[in-house]
């Protein structure tokens, strides 16, 4: 490493990697992508079926976050696994591919007040950063930076999904990112060729070699340098030497919903009374810095059929083989495709104005902690509501930098939060039922046929739901006079020069879907608004609205 540079991105996950990208396309500037993990390049994270290897707390992949105990959830701590290699969490993350709703974009831009950042304002860079495995059309693009394809050949429950969503009287949505998303539908992920379209791969090792591109790993941000209410640098720690790296321009946050509050505050920007609690020279009052944390919640059916249709049968020995040979080989098989090809987002009422529920649907019987059972064949289903009411937020347990966090999303507190979960797992087995099913149905094993009243679905959902992996909004944007946020709409950080946040903290209102898609498109958006170029034309399209 050199002593300057132009930017620093401290974090290379989603955001991260497509800034370095993208700002080093600029030959004039120097740029160090700085990241604590590993390089990425390893089977288990390059092979899409080697996600469950480093969903594993052992593994060096994973931070392996906890939650506080949640009172809504009998008090249990919440796993928040967040990625720890090049790429991030693109690097573990179930590679399921979804921009959300439009509605939701252009509700940012009015009920968040962040204007710039409707859906036509967004659509031009979820196009820029896609490679659709078919079709352009006004929605979608196929020569942007990462692959992305929908599963074809489906396995016989995700058809007989599809199929049972039509017959419960629900629209069959060709492409779930397109006009529609509301019904059932293939869901996109984002792979290609056999490998994870993570932004490592997209944005780093798919591109020729800057020299003004330098990419350090092993390398943990101990705190931003700030003088006279500017960042200067950061101070990081490598093997055993501390270094201090000087920023001529901006220093750039990408460390993540969890990282990035915490490197603030290390740095003694955030709730004063917080930061004086730990011994933390305060440089700077934000107090909604760590508030705003929200998380998608997902609570689940799951039934055992007799058939050997589901993909337990894969771990048997000789077919666990034969589908490492079939990548290792050709990146072919059931192992160069994720799990969750098919799913589908309902609204719980009429009145509802986009889809308020999403279901990822898996053609596998899982154990505790998402072990598939090799003695097993069945399906689960995942229910949970799209646009939580719920809030809650990051702190410091200590002002040490290797020292865990005190996460607490504050899971179904409120009573429209519950009852959104309760009609899913409604919905979920409505769908379940239905006759393209029937076939496939040995018993409900979760939540189980004693489970019936509404009592006993919320006594379930406490005792079951977990995190579907989609917390955001702890450096929440806004609009100049909005207490609530912490960054502008350009994503600087509000009474700091040259400091900016870029990354899924930033996000007002979690997306009606999985929030990689739209991290990503952030981030594009993000190196236009720091080059200073114009931003892409806004592109007005129609798109369907139930109500």
């Amino acid at each position: 490493m050199q002593k300057a540079y132009d930017y620093i991105i401290v974090g290379a996950g989603t955001a991260g990697c497509t800034l370095a990208h993208r700002l080093s396309t600029d030959s004039r500037y120097r740029v160090l992508l700085l990241e604590h993990g590993p390089d990425d390049r390893n089977w288990i994270l390059q092979m899409p079926a080697g996600l469950r290897s480093a969903f594993k707390p052992s593994s060096k992949y994973n931070y392996w976050f906890k939650t506080t105990p949640q009172k809504h959830l009998n008090n249990r701590e919440i796993d928040q696994p967040r990625g720890k290699a090049l790429g991030g969490s693109s690097s573990i993350n179930g590679m399921t591919y979804l921009r959300g709703n439009p509605l939701d974009y252009d509700n940012w831009a009015t009920e968040e007040g962040c204007a710039g950042w409707s859906f036509a304002d967004c659509l031009p860079y979820f196009k820029k950063l896609e490679r659709r495995d078919g079709a352009a059309d006004a929605f979608r693009s196929t020569d942007g930076m990462v692959g992305v394809k929908a599963q074809q050949d489906l396995n016989p429950l995700n058809a007989a999904f599809l199929e049972a969503g039509q017959q419960a009287g629900h629209d069959l949505t060709e492409d779930v990112n397109g006009y529609q998303q509301e019904g059932v539908s293939r869901f996109e992920m984002s792979v290609e060729n056999g490998y994870r379209s993570s932004s490592a791969r997209a944005y780093l090792h798919s591109q020729p070699a800057r020299d003004n591109l330098e990419v350090v790993t092993g390398a943990k941000v101990l705190r931003v340098l700030l003088d006279q209410g500017r960042a200067t640098g950061v101070e990081l720690a490598r093997g055993r030497e501390v270094l201090r790296i000087e920023s001529k321009r901006e220093v750039i946050l990408s460390a993540g919903v969890f990282g990035t509050p915490q490197l603030l505050m290390l740095s003694g920007i955030g709730p004063e009374a917080h930061l004086r609690d730990h011994g933390i020279d305060v440089r700077l009052a934000a107090p909604m810095l760590g508030d705003n944390l929200h998380d998608h919640l997902e609570a689940h059916i799951q039934v055992e059929t007799d058939q050997p249709v589901s993909l337990n049968k894969y771990l048997k020995p000789h077919l666990m083989v034969w589908a490492g040979m079939q990548w290792f080989g050709w990146k072919g098989g059931v192992a160069s495709i994720n799990q969750c090809n098919v799913g589908a987002f309902l609204r719980t009422d009429a009145d509802v104005t986009h889809p308020n529920i999403q279901f990822h649907f898996f053609p596998v019987f899982f154990g505790a902690n998402w072990i598939p059972n090799p003695s097993k064949n069945g399906y689960r289903l995942g229910a949970g509501p799209m646009r939580p009411e719920s809030r809650g937020t990051v702190r410091l347990k200590s002002a040490d930098p290797s020292d865990s966090l005190l996460i607490d999303p504050n899971y179904l507190a409120t009573d429209r939060d519950r009852y959104e979960m309760r009609e899913g797992l409604k919905l979920g087995r409505e769908l379940l039922a239905q006759e393209a099913f029937k076939r496939y149905h040995r018993r409900e094993d979760l939540p189980g046929l004693n489970v019936q009243s509404d009592s006993e679905l919320d006594d379930f959902i406490r005792e079951d739901a977990t995190s579907a992996y989609h917390p955001c909004g702890t450096a929440r944007m806004g609009a100049d006079g909005d207490e609530r946020a912490v960054v502008d709409l350009d994503l600087r950080l509000r009474g700091i020069e040259g400091l900016r946040v870029v990354d899924a903290s930033v996000i007002p209102a979690v997306p009606s879907a999985n929030i990689n898609a739209a991290t990503f498109m952030i981030a594009e958006k993000a190196a236009d608004i720091i080059l200073g170029n114009a931003p892409l034309t806004p592109e007005h399209v129609p798109y369907y609205k139930a109500i």
